[in-house]
Protein backbone atom coordinates (compact mmCIF):
# COMPACT_ATOMS: atom_id res chain seq x y z
CA UNK A 1 0.00 0.00 0.00
CA UNK A 2 2.81 2.59 0.86
CA UNK A 3 4.41 3.52 -2.35
CA UNK A 4 7.22 3.11 -2.45
CA UNK A 5 9.01 6.47 -1.56
CA UNK A 6 8.47 5.39 1.60
CA UNK A 7 9.95 8.42 2.19
CA UNK A 8 9.96 8.84 6.03
CA UNK A 9 6.40 10.13 7.56
CA UNK A 10 6.75 11.64 10.90
CA UNK A 11 9.75 13.49 10.04
CA UNK A 12 11.48 12.09 7.41
CA UNK A 13 12.65 9.09 4.21
CA UNK A 14 13.67 6.24 3.06
CA UNK A 15 13.48 2.88 3.54
CA UNK A 16 14.03 0.28 0.79
CA UNK A 17 11.56 0.76 -1.75
CA UNK A 18 10.93 1.33 1.55
CA UNK A 19 11.46 3.63 0.90
CA UNK A 20 12.28 6.20 4.06
CA UNK A 21 13.24 10.11 7.29
CA UNK A 22 13.13 13.18 9.46
CA UNK A 23 15.38 15.21 10.99
CA UNK A 24 17.60 13.26 9.43
CA UNK A 25 21.33 14.22 9.61
CA UNK A 26 19.92 17.18 11.71
CA UNK A 27 22.39 19.37 13.72
CA UNK A 28 22.97 19.08 17.69
CA UNK A 29 22.85 21.83 19.94
CA UNK A 30 24.33 25.13 19.58
CA UNK A 31 24.69 29.32 20.04
CA UNK A 32 24.06 31.34 17.90
CA UNK A 33 27.20 32.69 16.16
CA UNK A 34 28.59 36.00 16.78
CA UNK A 35 27.49 39.33 14.92
CA UNK A 36 29.84 40.51 12.63
CA UNK A 37 30.72 43.71 12.81
CA UNK A 38 29.46 46.34 10.14
CA UNK A 39 31.32 47.34 7.41
CA UNK A 40 31.96 50.89 7.63
CA UNK A 41 29.82 52.95 5.53
CA UNK A 42 31.93 55.01 2.54
CA UNK A 43 28.86 56.51 0.87
CA UNK A 44 29.57 60.11 2.75
CA UNK A 45 32.57 62.06 1.89
CA UNK A 46 34.42 63.51 4.48
CA UNK A 47 34.14 67.25 5.23
CA UNK A 48 35.71 69.38 3.00
CA UNK A 49 38.77 71.28 4.52
CA UNK A 50 38.37 75.47 4.76
CA UNK A 51 39.86 76.81 1.42
CA UNK A 52 41.89 79.97 2.75
CA UNK A 53 41.45 83.17 1.58
CA UNK A 54 43.32 84.53 -1.06
CA UNK A 55 46.44 86.85 -0.54
CA UNK A 56 45.97 90.63 -2.17
CA UNK A 57 49.02 90.20 -3.69
CA UNK A 58 47.92 87.10 -5.65
CA UNK A 59 44.79 88.62 -7.39
CA UNK A 60 44.61 85.11 -10.07
CA UNK A 61 44.27 82.70 -7.45
CA UNK A 62 40.17 83.81 -6.98
CA UNK A 63 39.27 82.04 -10.49
CA UNK A 64 41.08 78.70 -9.24
CA UNK A 65 38.74 78.99 -6.09
CA UNK A 66 35.83 78.93 -7.97
CA UNK A 67 36.44 76.59 -10.39
CA UNK A 68 36.58 74.08 -7.54
CA UNK A 69 33.36 71.84 -6.94
CA UNK A 70 31.92 72.49 -3.48
CA UNK A 71 29.60 68.94 -3.10
CA UNK A 72 32.21 66.68 -4.41
CA UNK A 73 35.18 65.22 -2.68
CA UNK A 74 38.04 63.26 -4.60
CA UNK A 75 36.85 59.33 -6.27
CA UNK A 76 38.30 56.25 -4.69
CA UNK A 77 37.41 52.77 -4.17
CA UNK A 78 35.30 53.03 -1.71
CA UNK A 79 33.07 56.33 -2.72
CA UNK A 80 30.51 55.62 -4.91
CA UNK A 81 30.97 58.06 -8.32
CA UNK A 82 27.31 60.12 -9.23
CA UNK A 83 25.32 58.15 -11.53
CA UNK A 84 25.75 60.98 -14.22
CA UNK A 85 29.85 61.07 -15.00
CA UNK A 86 30.40 57.82 -17.06
CA UNK A 87 34.11 57.54 -16.03
CA UNK A 88 32.57 56.82 -12.37
CA UNK A 89 30.72 53.31 -13.75
CA UNK A 90 33.12 50.89 -13.60
CA UNK A 91 33.80 51.60 -10.19
CA UNK A 92 30.57 51.21 -9.22
CA UNK A 93 30.19 48.05 -10.46
CA UNK A 94 33.25 46.31 -9.27
CA UNK A 95 32.55 47.97 -5.61
CA UNK A 96 28.95 46.69 -5.90
CA UNK A 97 30.13 43.12 -6.93
CA UNK A 98 32.75 43.23 -3.76
CA UNK A 99 29.99 43.72 -1.38
CA UNK A 100 27.93 41.48 -2.37
CA UNK A 101 30.80 38.88 -2.61
CA UNK A 102 31.56 40.21 1.18
CA UNK A 103 27.83 39.82 2.20
CA UNK A 104 27.73 36.24 0.89
CA UNK A 105 31.13 35.67 2.90
CA UNK A 106 29.96 36.40 5.49
CA UNK A 107 26.60 34.80 5.76
CA UNK A 108 28.63 31.26 4.93
CA UNK A 109 31.11 31.98 7.78
CA UNK A 110 27.97 32.81 10.32
CA UNK A 111 26.24 29.66 8.56
CA UNK A 112 29.12 27.20 9.16
CA UNK A 113 30.00 28.74 12.84
CA UNK A 114 26.44 27.87 13.82
CA UNK A 115 26.27 24.43 12.77
CA UNK A 116 29.77 23.61 14.07
CA UNK A 117 28.85 25.05 17.52
CA UNK A 118 25.83 22.70 17.85
CA UNK A 119 27.92 19.62 16.41
CA UNK A 120 30.73 20.00 18.78
CA UNK A 121 34.39 21.21 19.64
CA UNK A 122 36.59 19.02 17.37
CA UNK A 123 36.97 18.04 14.10
CA UNK A 124 35.24 14.77 14.26
CA UNK A 125 32.04 16.29 15.23
CA UNK A 126 31.89 17.81 12.10
CA UNK A 127 31.45 15.23 9.89
CA UNK A 128 29.39 12.62 11.67
CA UNK A 129 26.16 13.63 12.58
CA UNK A 130 23.56 12.14 14.92
CA UNK A 131 20.09 11.19 13.48
CA UNK A 132 18.93 12.67 16.78
CA UNK A 133 20.56 16.19 16.15
CA UNK A 134 18.26 19.31 15.19
CA UNK A 135 18.96 22.34 13.88
CA UNK A 136 20.59 25.62 15.53
CA UNK A 137 17.73 28.69 15.89
CA UNK A 138 17.22 30.18 12.29
CA UNK A 139 19.53 28.01 10.48
CA UNK A 140 17.62 25.92 6.93
CA UNK A 141 18.45 23.10 5.47
CA UNK A 142 17.48 22.33 2.01
CA UNK A 143 17.78 18.91 1.45
CA UNK A 144 17.93 16.90 -2.57
CA UNK A 145 17.69 13.15 -1.83
CA UNK A 146 17.77 10.99 -5.41
CA UNK A 147 16.64 7.40 -5.54
CA UNK A 148 17.41 4.61 -8.09
CA UNK A 149 15.26 1.39 -6.79
CA UNK A 150 15.41 -2.14 -8.53
CA UNK A 151 14.08 -5.20 -7.88
CA UNK A 152 13.06 -8.92 -9.36
CA UNK A 153 12.89 -11.05 -6.60
CA UNK A 154 10.33 -10.87 -3.07
CA UNK A 155 9.74 -12.82 -0.08
CA UNK A 156 6.72 -14.88 0.53
CA UNK A 157 5.17 -15.71 3.86
CA UNK A 158 7.43 -17.75 5.30
CA UNK A 159 10.27 -15.55 4.52
CA UNK A 160 11.72 -17.64 1.40
CA UNK A 161 13.00 -15.48 -1.32
CA UNK A 162 11.74 -16.07 -4.57
CA UNK A 163 11.43 -14.44 -8.42
CA UNK A 164 8.24 -12.96 -8.79
CA UNK A 165 8.09 -12.71 -12.64
CA UNK A 166 8.74 -9.11 -12.68
CA UNK A 167 11.11 -6.49 -12.66
CA UNK A 168 10.88 -2.89 -10.99
CA UNK A 169 12.45 0.03 -11.93
CA UNK A 170 12.02 3.06 -9.97
CA UNK A 171 13.29 6.74 -10.31
CA UNK A 172 12.43 9.16 -6.88
CA UNK A 173 13.10 12.18 -5.61
CA UNK A 174 12.92 13.78 -2.48
CA UNK A 175 12.61 17.90 -1.43
CA UNK A 176 12.82 17.88 2.13
CA UNK A 177 12.82 21.79 3.92
CA UNK A 178 13.92 22.26 7.19
CA UNK A 179 14.21 25.32 9.90
CA UNK A 180 15.48 25.65 13.48
CA UNK A 181 12.82 27.39 15.33
CA UNK A 182 14.72 27.49 18.48
CA UNK A 183 18.04 25.54 18.97
CA UNK A 184 15.46 22.71 20.45
CA UNK A 185 13.05 22.93 17.81
CA UNK A 186 12.27 22.33 14.27
CA UNK A 187 10.31 22.10 11.60
CA UNK A 188 10.05 20.08 8.46
CA UNK A 189 8.65 19.74 4.94
CA UNK A 190 9.07 16.84 2.90
CA UNK A 191 7.70 16.73 -0.75
CA UNK A 192 8.84 13.45 -2.85
CA UNK A 193 8.11 13.02 -6.85
CA UNK A 194 8.53 10.12 -8.70
CA UNK A 195 9.80 10.79 -12.24
CA UNK A 196 9.88 7.29 -13.59
CA UNK A 197 8.32 3.81 -12.66
CA UNK A 198 8.50 0.80 -15.18
CA UNK A 199 7.62 -2.44 -13.96
CA UNK A 200 8.01 -5.18 -16.84
CA UNK A 201 6.43 -8.77 -16.20
CA UNK A 202 8.22 -11.97 -17.63
CA UNK A 203 5.72 -14.81 -18.39
CA UNK A 204 7.11 -18.11 -17.92
CA UNK A 205 8.38 -16.60 -14.45
CA UNK A 206 5.16 -15.25 -13.24
CA UNK A 207 3.48 -18.83 -14.17
CA UNK A 208 5.53 -20.29 -11.73
CA UNK A 209 4.32 -17.85 -8.80
CA UNK A 210 2.45 -18.39 -6.00
CA UNK A 211 -0.04 -15.52 -6.88
CA UNK A 212 -0.31 -16.87 -10.59
CA UNK A 213 -1.65 -20.04 -9.08
CA UNK A 214 -4.35 -18.39 -6.76
CA UNK A 215 -5.21 -16.70 -9.60
CA UNK A 216 -5.72 -20.03 -11.72
CA UNK A 217 -7.28 -21.50 -8.79
CA UNK A 218 -9.84 -18.66 -9.02
CA UNK A 219 -10.51 -19.55 -12.81
CA UNK A 220 -10.68 -23.23 -12.84
CA UNK A 221 -13.12 -22.80 -9.93
CA UNK A 222 -15.50 -20.70 -11.52
CA UNK A 223 -15.47 -23.23 -14.71
CA UNK A 224 -15.79 -26.30 -12.70
CA UNK A 225 -19.95 -26.05 -12.37
CA UNK A 226 -20.16 -25.79 -15.96
CA UNK A 227 -18.51 -28.94 -16.91
CA UNK A 228 -19.84 -31.42 -14.22
CA UNK A 229 -23.48 -29.76 -15.66
CA UNK A 230 -22.81 -30.69 -19.23
CA UNK A 231 -21.11 -34.26 -17.84
CA UNK A 232 -17.77 -33.82 -19.05
CA UNK A 233 -16.67 -34.68 -15.08
CA UNK A 234 -18.06 -35.47 -11.89
CA UNK A 235 -16.57 -33.33 -9.47
CA UNK A 236 -14.06 -30.82 -8.97
CA UNK A 237 -11.09 -32.63 -8.49
CA UNK A 238 -11.80 -34.84 -11.67
CA UNK A 239 -12.70 -31.53 -13.57
CA UNK A 240 -8.98 -29.95 -12.23
CA UNK A 241 -7.63 -33.36 -13.22
CA UNK A 242 -9.27 -33.37 -17.28
CA UNK A 243 -7.90 -28.89 -17.11
CA UNK A 244 -4.26 -29.85 -16.28
CA UNK A 245 -4.75 -32.63 -19.20
CA UNK A 246 -5.62 -30.12 -22.01
CA UNK A 247 -9.25 -30.47 -21.73
CA UNK A 248 -11.22 -28.00 -24.82
CA UNK A 249 -14.71 -27.18 -25.12
CA UNK A 250 -15.94 -27.94 -28.73
CA UNK A 251 -18.01 -24.19 -28.79
CA UNK A 252 -16.67 -20.83 -27.74
CA UNK A 253 -17.95 -20.43 -23.79
CA UNK A 254 -18.31 -17.57 -21.84
CA UNK A 255 -17.00 -17.05 -18.64
CA UNK A 256 -17.81 -14.58 -15.90
CA UNK A 257 -15.01 -13.30 -14.08
CA UNK A 258 -14.49 -11.94 -10.61
CA UNK A 259 -14.57 -8.53 -11.75
CA UNK A 260 -17.91 -9.32 -13.29
CA UNK A 261 -16.25 -8.51 -16.56
CA UNK A 262 -17.05 -11.49 -19.13
CA UNK A 263 -13.95 -13.32 -20.72
CA UNK A 264 -14.61 -16.20 -23.62
CA UNK A 265 -12.89 -19.06 -23.97
CA UNK A 266 -12.48 -19.85 -27.56
CA UNK A 267 -13.67 -22.82 -29.69
CA UNK A 268 -11.18 -25.87 -29.10
CA UNK A 269 -8.82 -23.28 -27.17
CA UNK A 270 -7.84 -25.94 -23.94
CA UNK A 271 -8.94 -24.27 -20.74
CA UNK A 272 -5.58 -23.90 -18.91
CA UNK A 273 -4.37 -21.64 -21.96
CA UNK A 274 -7.39 -19.27 -22.08
CA UNK A 275 -6.86 -18.68 -18.31
CA UNK A 276 -3.40 -18.43 -19.08
CA UNK A 277 -3.83 -15.77 -21.08
CA UNK A 278 -6.69 -13.87 -18.89
CA UNK A 279 -4.13 -13.87 -15.82
CA UNK A 280 -1.10 -12.32 -17.69
CA UNK A 281 -3.50 -9.73 -19.36
CA UNK A 282 -4.86 -9.00 -16.21
CA UNK A 283 -1.18 -8.27 -14.68
CA UNK A 284 -0.16 -6.69 -17.64
CA UNK A 285 1.75 -3.24 -16.93
CA UNK A 286 2.24 0.00 -18.58
CA UNK A 287 4.72 2.88 -17.64
CA UNK A 288 3.36 3.57 -13.90
CA UNK A 289 2.36 7.17 -12.83
CA UNK A 290 4.92 10.38 -12.29
CA UNK A 291 4.25 12.76 -10.32
CA UNK A 292 4.38 14.53 -6.66
CA UNK A 293 3.30 11.80 -3.68
CA UNK A 294 2.42 12.53 -0.42
CA UNK A 295 3.74 15.45 1.27
CA UNK A 296 4.59 15.30 4.92
CA UNK A 297 4.79 17.69 7.74
CA UNK A 298 7.16 17.76 10.78
CA UNK A 299 7.75 19.24 14.43
CA UNK A 300 10.67 17.69 16.44
CA UNK A 301 11.92 18.62 19.31
CA UNK A 302 14.96 17.85 20.87
CA UNK A 303 14.39 16.88 24.77
CA UNK A 304 17.79 16.51 25.84
CA UNK A 305 21.24 17.08 24.91
CA UNK A 306 24.70 16.10 26.05
CA UNK A 307 28.51 15.81 24.98
CA UNK A 308 27.51 11.93 24.89
CA UNK A 309 23.59 11.38 24.54
CA UNK A 310 21.03 13.46 22.52
CA UNK A 311 17.32 12.29 22.60
CA UNK A 312 14.80 14.05 20.15
CA UNK A 313 11.09 12.89 19.62
CA UNK A 314 8.65 14.28 17.00
CA UNK A 315 4.98 14.22 15.67
CA UNK A 316 4.49 14.31 12.01
CA UNK A 317 1.68 14.21 9.78
CA UNK A 318 1.05 12.73 5.89
CA UNK A 319 -1.35 14.56 3.65
CA UNK A 320 -2.84 12.51 0.65
CA UNK A 321 -1.84 14.78 -1.93
CA UNK A 322 -0.19 12.08 -4.72
CA UNK A 323 -2.73 10.35 -7.01
CA UNK A 324 -4.40 7.32 -5.83
CA UNK A 325 -8.00 6.97 -6.21
CA UNK A 326 -8.62 6.78 -9.97
CA UNK A 327 -5.47 5.19 -11.06
CA UNK A 328 -5.87 2.02 -12.60
CA UNK A 329 -3.76 -0.94 -10.92
CA UNK A 330 -1.20 -1.04 -14.15
CA UNK A 331 -0.45 2.35 -13.58
CA UNK A 332 1.04 2.09 -10.17
CA UNK A 333 -0.35 5.30 -7.88
CA UNK A 334 2.28 7.53 -6.49
CA UNK A 335 0.20 7.99 -3.71
CA UNK A 336 -1.21 6.09 -0.57
CA UNK A 337 -4.93 7.78 -0.09
CA UNK A 338 -4.03 8.00 3.60
CA UNK A 339 -3.95 10.92 5.86
CA UNK A 340 -2.03 9.69 8.81
CA UNK A 341 -0.49 10.71 11.92
CA UNK A 342 2.90 9.75 13.49
CA UNK A 343 5.63 9.43 16.27
CA UNK A 344 8.85 9.54 15.74
CA UNK A 345 12.43 8.69 18.93
CA UNK A 346 15.84 9.10 17.85
CA UNK A 347 18.54 8.77 19.91
CA UNK A 348 22.42 9.37 19.09
CA UNK A 349 25.30 7.61 21.55
CA UNK A 350 28.38 9.81 20.73
CA UNK A 351 31.59 7.64 21.19
CA UNK A 352 33.92 9.65 18.92
CA UNK A 353 35.44 9.18 16.42
CA UNK A 354 31.79 6.82 15.75
CA UNK A 355 28.05 7.72 16.52
CA UNK A 356 25.72 5.05 17.48
CA UNK A 357 22.05 6.38 16.28
CA UNK A 358 18.53 4.43 16.69
CA UNK A 359 15.40 5.74 15.33
CA UNK A 360 11.49 4.21 15.11
CA UNK A 361 8.55 5.82 13.71
CA UNK A 362 5.23 4.92 14.56
CA UNK A 363 2.10 6.20 11.52
CA UNK A 364 -1.29 5.57 12.43
CA UNK A 365 -3.98 6.45 9.57
CA UNK A 366 -7.02 8.74 10.34
CA UNK A 367 -8.71 7.87 7.56
CA UNK A 368 -10.17 5.24 4.44
CA UNK A 369 -8.37 4.96 1.68
CA UNK A 370 -11.21 5.16 -1.44
CA UNK A 371 -10.04 3.62 -4.37
CA UNK A 372 -11.98 2.49 -8.27
CA UNK A 373 -11.46 -1.18 -9.00
CA UNK A 374 -9.44 -1.88 -11.94
CA UNK A 375 -10.68 -4.28 -14.83
CA UNK A 376 -9.32 -7.90 -14.98
CA UNK A 377 -9.86 -7.55 -18.86
CA UNK A 378 -7.60 -4.48 -19.29
CA UNK A 379 -5.66 -3.53 -15.80
CA UNK A 380 -5.36 0.12 -18.13
CA UNK A 381 -8.94 0.96 -17.29
CA UNK A 382 -11.53 1.03 -14.30
CA UNK A 383 -13.51 -1.68 -14.19
CA UNK A 384 -17.29 -0.87 -15.80
CA UNK A 385 -18.79 -4.10 -15.16
CA UNK A 386 -20.82 -4.84 -11.88
CA UNK A 387 -19.27 -7.72 -9.70
CA UNK A 388 -22.43 -8.03 -7.22
CA UNK A 389 -24.55 -9.01 -10.43
CA UNK A 390 -24.44 -12.92 -11.05
CA UNK A 391 -25.91 -13.87 -14.64
CA UNK A 392 -26.84 -17.47 -13.98
CA UNK A 393 -26.56 -18.39 -17.60
CA UNK A 394 -22.94 -17.84 -17.63
CA UNK A 395 -20.29 -19.75 -15.72
CA UNK A 396 -18.74 -18.39 -13.04
CA UNK A 397 -19.57 -14.91 -11.59
CA UNK A 398 -18.56 -11.82 -9.67
CA UNK A 399 -17.40 -12.06 -6.27
CA UNK A 400 -19.51 -9.42 -4.73
CA UNK A 401 -16.93 -7.06 -3.88
CA UNK A 402 -18.07 -2.97 -5.02
CA UNK A 403 -16.17 -1.29 -7.48
CA UNK A 404 -15.55 1.51 -4.93
CA UNK A 405 -13.07 0.14 -2.61
CA UNK A 406 -12.69 1.29 0.99
CA UNK A 407 -9.41 0.51 1.93
CA UNK A 408 -8.84 0.49 6.01
CA UNK A 409 -5.30 0.14 7.29
CA UNK A 410 -5.69 -2.71 10.23
CA UNK A 411 -3.18 -1.62 12.39
CA UNK A 412 0.39 0.53 13.10
CA UNK A 413 2.65 1.00 10.57
CA UNK A 414 6.47 0.65 11.68
CA UNK A 415 9.79 2.08 10.20
CA UNK A 416 12.92 2.62 11.71
CA UNK A 417 16.90 1.92 11.25
CA UNK A 418 19.83 1.65 13.63
CA UNK A 419 23.20 3.16 12.42
CA UNK A 420 26.80 3.70 13.09
CA UNK A 421 29.30 6.85 11.96
CA UNK A 422 32.84 6.70 11.86
CA UNK A 423 34.77 9.37 11.23
CA UNK A 424 37.60 8.89 9.09
CA UNK A 425 39.64 11.73 10.26
CA UNK A 426 40.27 10.41 13.03
CA UNK A 427 42.97 8.12 10.84
CA UNK A 428 44.56 10.64 9.08
CA UNK A 429 44.01 14.62 8.36
CA UNK A 430 43.50 13.99 4.57
CA UNK A 431 40.35 11.76 5.32
CA UNK A 432 38.93 15.29 7.71
CA UNK A 433 36.09 16.10 5.51
CA UNK A 434 34.85 12.05 4.95
CA UNK A 435 33.01 9.61 6.92
CA UNK A 436 31.60 5.68 6.56
CA UNK A 437 28.46 4.68 7.62
CA UNK A 438 26.39 1.22 8.48
CA UNK A 439 22.35 0.77 8.23
CA UNK A 440 20.09 -1.75 9.70
CA UNK A 441 16.54 -0.81 8.57
CA UNK A 442 13.30 -2.59 8.70
CA UNK A 443 9.56 -1.96 8.01
CA UNK A 444 6.41 -3.59 9.37
CA UNK A 445 2.98 -2.69 6.97
CA UNK A 446 0.21 -4.25 8.39
CA UNK A 447 -2.63 -6.18 6.84
CA UNK A 448 -5.08 -3.89 4.72
CA UNK A 449 -8.56 -4.59 4.36
CA UNK A 450 -11.12 -3.36 1.76
CA UNK A 451 -14.87 -3.65 3.23
CA UNK A 452 -14.35 -6.62 5.25
CA UNK A 453 -12.18 -8.11 2.55
CA UNK A 454 -8.57 -8.90 2.47
CA UNK A 455 -6.77 -6.52 0.48
CA UNK A 456 -3.21 -7.06 1.05
CA UNK A 457 -1.35 -9.14 3.50
CA UNK A 458 1.20 -7.83 5.92
CA UNK A 459 4.36 -7.19 4.59
CA UNK A 460 7.92 -7.25 6.66
CA UNK A 461 10.97 -5.85 4.74
CA UNK A 462 14.70 -5.91 6.28
CA UNK A 463 17.66 -3.86 4.60
CA UNK A 464 21.37 -3.81 5.38
CA UNK A 465 22.84 -0.10 3.79
CA UNK A 466 26.81 1.05 3.40
CA UNK A 467 27.68 4.68 3.14
CA UNK A 468 30.28 7.81 2.68
CA UNK A 469 29.68 10.97 3.21
CA UNK A 470 31.84 14.40 2.30
CA UNK A 471 30.63 17.73 4.33
CA UNK A 472 32.07 20.79 3.68
CA UNK A 473 31.98 22.22 7.68
CA UNK A 474 35.35 20.19 7.59
CA UNK A 475 37.48 21.72 4.83
CA UNK A 476 39.08 24.77 4.89
CA UNK A 477 37.42 27.46 4.43
CA UNK A 478 34.51 25.76 5.26
CA UNK A 479 31.55 25.40 3.17
CA UNK A 480 27.92 24.82 4.53
CA UNK A 481 27.28 22.04 1.70
CA UNK A 482 27.87 17.92 2.27
CA UNK A 483 26.83 14.66 -0.03
CA UNK A 484 26.01 10.96 1.10
CA UNK A 485 26.01 8.18 -1.37
CA UNK A 486 24.39 5.29 0.02
CA UNK A 487 23.26 1.82 -1.08
CA UNK A 488 20.76 -0.39 0.62
CA UNK A 489 20.03 -3.83 -0.34
CA UNK A 490 16.82 -6.10 0.87
CA UNK A 491 18.47 -9.16 3.17
CA UNK A 492 15.05 -10.19 3.83
CA UNK A 493 10.81 -9.85 3.98
CA UNK A 494 7.62 -11.66 4.50
CA UNK A 495 5.00 -11.02 1.67
CA UNK A 496 6.84 -8.72 0.30
CA UNK A 497 6.17 -9.67 -3.76
CA UNK A 498 9.24 -7.35 -4.94
CA UNK A 499 11.91 -6.19 -2.67
CA UNK A 500 14.13 -3.69 -4.39
CA UNK A 501 18.02 -2.71 -3.80
CA UNK A 502 18.44 1.47 -4.15
CA UNK A 503 21.27 3.87 -4.71
CA UNK A 504 20.71 7.11 -2.59
CA UNK A 505 22.06 10.38 -3.54
CA UNK A 506 22.01 13.46 -1.11
CA UNK A 507 23.07 17.05 -1.10
CA UNK A 508 22.22 18.82 1.35
CA UNK A 509 22.25 23.53 1.62
CA UNK A 510 22.83 25.29 4.85
CA UNK A 511 21.56 28.72 5.32
CA UNK A 512 21.37 30.98 8.64
CA UNK A 513 18.82 34.01 8.87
Amino acid sequence: MRSYQGIFLCLGLIGSLTGTALFGQDEDQAQSSPEVPATPSHSSPPDAPPVPSAPKTQPKAAPKKAAVPNSTSPLNPSTLAPTSQTPGAAPLDKTKAGKLKQIRKVKRKETADALIKRRGSTSIDNVIVGEAQVLPKNVFRLRYIMRNASADKGYDSAGKEFSAGASLNITGHAFVAEYGITDRLVLQMITPYTSSNELAINANEFKRSAEYGRQFDKLVDAVTPSLIARGLCSDAAQCRTAIDNGLALGIATPIELPSGETATVGANVPIREAANSIILKAVEPAAGKSGVGDIQFGLGYNFYSSPRNVITAGLGLRIPSGLFSDVASAYRAPGSGFLATGLLFRYDLRLNPVIFSFSHQAELSMNKAKRSRSSMINPRYLNAEDPTNDDPSIPGGGDGVSNDYVIERKGVYHEGFGRVAYALGSLTRWLKPAALYGFYSYIVDPEYQNQGHLYSKKRELYTASYAFSIDGLAMEPMIPVSFTYRREIAIGGRNATLAPDSDYFQFNFYYKF
